[in-house]
């Protein structure tokens, strides 16, 4: 999303501070590409950079995707910042990608962040070579209701889940401000089939008990 513009630095300082979440997803991802030595892969999202640099690491030919400017320019100020492609672009879209020329299409808690998701399995599965693959990691819908409550022993009890856009009551914060999307996972899972890819797992990641907020999250993989 554009609006990450406007917080890119604050966005940079969490992912600095390696917040339990994102660190779940990154960790997540690099454990299943290993084997990425000379692979061509596309981080979808990419955001100021941390899982681009780590895939760069472990061998791969890295492109970074976002649609946020400023984020994209803080990456760039990574130590060996020319030896990945930055490319400004919509994840839905991807109008500046070739078509079948990735083996990999890694996505970090992203998704959750675009109007239309859809598009953004179908544009990842233009781009992917013949067997390539599709890693992506999204927080669990339940967690993120708009419609729950966190009682005070710590348990969140969910009142309704359903497909809707929702804003935190955050003030100034990165939810409060932009809201996100909240889709069942059905959504989630039926839409990738249907863009053509073949489903091989589903993995639900569970963060330490003594990080009390953003439990879980779930993962599906090609």
């Amino acid at each position: 999303m554009a609006g990450y513009d406007a917080f890119a630095k604050t966005y940079d300082d969490i992912i600095r501070k390696r917040s339990p979440i994102n660190e779940l997803s990154f960790q997540f991802i690099l454990k299943h590409t290993e084997e990425i030595k000379g692979q061509k892969i596309c981080d979808l999202g990419c955001g100021q950079g941390e899982l681009s640099y780590r895939l760069l690491k472990n061998g791969g030919h890295v492109t970074g995707i976002d649609i946020s400017q400023e984020l994209l320019e803080i990456a760039q100020l990574y130590p060996n910042a020319d030896a990945i492609d930055w490319v400004e672009d919509d994840a839905q879209e991807l109008r500046e990608i070739s078509e079948n020329d990735y083996d990999l299409v890694v996505s970090s808690l992203m998704l959750m962040d675009l109007p239309d998701f859809q598009k953004a399995f179908r544009s990842a599965y233009r781009i992917l070579k013949t067997r390539g693959k599709m890693i992506w990691v999204i927080t669990h819908p339940c967690f993120q209701s708009p419609n729950s409550e966190t009682t005070e022993n710590g348990i969140r009890v969910i009142k309704s889940y359903s497909e809707q856009w929702w804003k935190s009551n955050g003030v100034g914060t990165i939810r409060g401000t932009l809201g996100a999307y909240h889709r069942p996972l059905e959504n989630y899972i039926n839409s990738f089939i249907s863009s053509g890819f073949r489903l091989l797992s589903i993995k639900e990641l569970t963060i330490a008990k003594e990080v009390r907020s953003f439990r879980r999250a779930a993962t599906i993989t090609l």
